[in-house]
């Protein structure tokens, strides 16, 4: 389904402030009525564009007042169906867009940059603010729910970037930290593998619960002694880096 033209430039400005149907200022004053009006968002420079939209060729050849919307934009275009209008109809500082496809529109001509008058334009920002926007203490407010204030923090660019940055983060340290887990485990199971190699040897089951006095008394000879010497030395190894486990998971 191909889109209207106004649709076409709302998605154009889809991020700038966009105003159709746009008075030129109050209606007891002999306002006009712009079929569409944008601000951009940017102070490099500040830039204001009207737009005339034509879809019928009578309608653009008993057009008079269309004039009229130059002192209120820094830009002025018309937008129509392709070859509605050939550019060399217009002024030379007048822009001309035609649809092409279901949805775009081509710049057959870019307008002249030229300096709107400030009381014409402070007429139309005033209508703007009064009729068209919505003005609250607090900014955050103006968003109709939680979710829809992240959703547009979301959307932002530099939202994304540092949604990334921060997710990444702590992905990273979270991996960091299993791994670190992981080394510790692995050396705390084989520790506990040594010891029970070592009970084995001495025809011990390293599941029966004896002191190391029970142990003393049985094995009497140095060379027991000396693996229990071992054994103490390596229970006391294993319950350091026990307890440093605990002290890091707490």
């Amino acid at each position: 389904m191909s889109l209207s033209i106004l649709d076409r430039l709302a998605s154009k400005h889809s991020d700038a402030v966009f105003v159709s149907e746009c008075k030129t200022g109050s209606s007891w004053n002999g306002c006009r009525r712009l079929d569409a009006w944008a601000l951009l968002k940017t102070w490099s420079p500040p830039t204001i564009i009207g737009y005339e939209i034509k879809t019928d060729r009578s309608d653009f050849l008993r057009d008079r007042k269309w004039q009229e919307y130059l002192p209120v934009c820094h830009e002025l275009y018309f937008a129509c169906p392709a070859k509605l209008i050939a550019p060399e109809e217009l002024p030379q500082d007048v822009g001309l867009l035609w649809t092409s496809g279901e949805s775009r529109l081509v710049t057959k001509r870019k307008a002249v940059r030229r300096e709107p008058d400030p009381v014409a334009l402070v007429r139309l920002m005033t209508y703007v603010l009064m009729s068209r926007t919505r003005i609250v203490n607090d900014m955050h407010a103006a968003a109709t729910s939680a979710a829809d204030r992240w959703r547009d923090w979301l959307t932002d660019r530099e939202g994304e970037r540092l949604v990334g940055h921060m997710v990444g983060r702590r992905i990273r340290s979270a991996l960091d930290d299993a791994r670190r887990g992981q080394r510790e485990a692995e050396e705390r199971a084989k520790r506990y593998q040594q010891i029970e190699e070592r009970l084995t040897e001495l025809g011990l089951d390293p599941n029966q619960r004896l002191g190391l006095a029970d142990l003393e008394g049985r094995f009497g000879n140095p060379r027991a002694a000396g693996a229990l010497r071992r054994l103490r030395q390596m229970a006391g190894e294993l319950e350091r880096v026990a307890s440093s486990g605990l002290e890091k998971e707490a």
